[in-house]
């Protein structure tokens, strides 16, 4: 079975100067040692080690957090498909244009083709690409007769035929069994499809059921695309994990975000996605922002992501701060992009800077405590398992760095 995440090899790097913010609700510390070995943090603060001689790195008083993730990707981009055979220097400038820049040590794929993706996760494995940890889901679970319209316009019609769309509960176990086999560890559903421009088509709930209840057997996590009130309905019924975007057709879903909320439900917001891919004026978004801000206010848990892949934009500021004018902090985004993905995965040792954590690190250019949501875009350094796996060019004129290839 192909690997289900990939893991480079543990290595010892010891950051100075390092501003360590190690939670979203701690303070940021002030510049000292932050020592890794084995791939496992060891030491934050104190005195440099006496027997350190390993790759070190001087950040120049720097805030670091934990590593990032991006609980909502696509490698279904056109370069992706060959991924099996391309040669690593073209596929390393995607990883890092689209992750590693970023800041991402962990990134959810919810949807793409796993015959492009599944390599991509073996090459950073073998160590022939640097990249994040990426967990998949393959080909997402569509209701019967439920392509979404965007889907059709743009997929080859023989394509077609490699996306799931059970129409019996029967049918959804055994799709989910499949694609478990395959090596995908996470389950999409559509529980809403828009198969027309102005028709949402919902997934029969007891299939949604069924995936759901398969997914868990097997220790998969599920998050449903809802779409509209219906298929919002139809994924708290089924007992999804997460809600991969805010409900985008307007029709009253605030009594079932707030179910959400209460249910433990996350939802990843992409509200800078429907702006930038959908439609940007006030009249369709504010509808979605207030989405937001219903299941902020009930509670909820937000996971970071931003669709990217079938979102063409890859920056992330444009998704912080539309996520901070819905009311949330920067220590609130910080932790949809540590701790919350760190629950949701179950994770005890990732999404904070504290001796026995993993050391995923993501090390900002900004050297002061006091940062705007938009702040956590500007990465200089990202650290996995103690690895150098992306360093900003700028920052390369500056401290030495031993490990980046």
């Amino acid at each position: 079975m192909p690997p289900a995440s990939s893991a480079p090899a543990p290595r010892d790097l010891l950051l100075t100067g390092a501003r360590v913010w190690s939670a979203p609700d701690a303070p940021v510390g002030e510049p000292g040692v932050l020592l890794v070995r084995d791939g496992v943090v060891r030491q934050v603060g104190g005195d440099v080690p006496p027997d350190a001689d390993l790759p070190h790195v001087d950040v120049g008083g720097r805030v670091v957090t934990a590593g990032y993730t991006n609980s909502h990707i696509h490698l279904s981009e056109r370069v992706w498909a060959r991924a099996r055979t391309a040669p690593a220097a073209a596929l390393q400038a995607e990883i890092d244009d689209m992750l590693l820049s970023r800041g991402f040590t962990t990134a959810l794929d919810l949807g793409s083709d796993p015959r492009h993706t599944l390599p991509v996760v073996q090459r950073i494995a073998s160590g022939d690409l640097r990249g994040p940890e990426i967990l998949v889901t393959g080909a997402t679970l569509m209701p019967r007769r439920g392509l979404p319209f965007y889907v059709r316009e743009t997929m080859p019609w023989y394509a077609r035929r490699w996306i799931p769309t059970p129409a019996s509960a029967a049918a959804a176990r055994r799709a989910v069994a499949v694609r478990h086999g395959r090596g995908v560890v996470l389950t999409k559903l559509f529980t809403g499809s828009l198969v027309e421009r102005d028709r949402v088509l919902a997934m029969d709930v007891d299939v949604a059921r069924a995936a759901v209840e398969e997914s868990h057997r097997r220790g998969l996590l599920v998050l449903a695309h809802p779409t509209d009130r219906e298929g919002t309905a139809v994924a708290l019924r089924a007992g999804v994990d997460a809600l991969a975007h805010v409900p985008s057709v307007a029709g009253g879903t605030a009594d079932l975000l707030r179910e959400a909320a209460d249910r433990g439900t996350r939802l990843i917001p992409t509200l800078h996605m429907f702006a930038a891919m959908v439609n940007p004026d006030d009249g369709f978004m504010e509808p979605v922002r207030d989405g937001l801000r219903v299941f902020l206010a009930a509670g909820g848990r937000v996971l970071f992501g931003t669709d990217v892949g079938y979102l063409t934009d890859r920056d992330v500021r444009p998704e912080l701060e539309a996520m901070a004018a819905c009311g949330m902090t920067t220590a609130d985004v910080l932790r949809s992009l540590t701790t919350e993905p760190a629950a949701f995965l179950d994770r005890p040792d990732a999404g904070e800077v504290r001796p026995g954590a993993r050391g995923d690190l993501t090390v900002l250019t900004h050297t002061v405590p006091d940062l705007a949501a938009g702040d956590l875009a500007d990465v200089d350094l990202v650290v996995r398992a103690g690895q150098v796996v992306h360093q900003a060019p700028a920052f390369c004129d500056e401290p030495p760095v031993t490990g980046v290839r």
